[in-house]
């Protein structure tokens, strides 16, 4: 056991020190994640640290094959965009054509 104080100069000073426990000295882990791998041996972490690299390569692999999907979607969708805009500009031109015919008629 350790006693400590703070001095007026701000330092701290150990008063009481006490070399003999009459309990384990065992720091319990605030996360019990860490309290696993601290319980864990090395060839133990090896194998967690394996898996989990597996499984982020995985992870990764679906993540790129996602991505191009939705690239995929995304192009696919600005082409069905830039088709429509077609379309309509053609459909406004010839509404207009047909108004200028009618104007042109009407007048003759």
């Amino acid at each position: 056991m350790i006693v400590v104080k703070k001095e007026k100069t701000g330092k701290w000073v150990v008063t009481r020190f006490v070399k003999e426990h009459n309990h384990p000295l065992v720091v319990t882990p605030a996360n019990s994640r860490r309290s696993v791998l601290l319980s864990q041996t090395p060839d133990e972490k090896d194998v967690k640290i394996r898996e989990l690299t597996a499984e982020l390569q995985r992870e990764r692999k679906r993540s790129a094959t996602i991505q191009e999907q939705l690239d995929m979607f995304v192009k696919d969708m600005e082409e069905h965009s830039s088709h429509l805009s077609r379309n309509i500009d053609d459909i406004v031109r010839n509404v207009r054509e047909i108004e200028s015919k009618r104007v042109v008629s009407s007048h003759s």
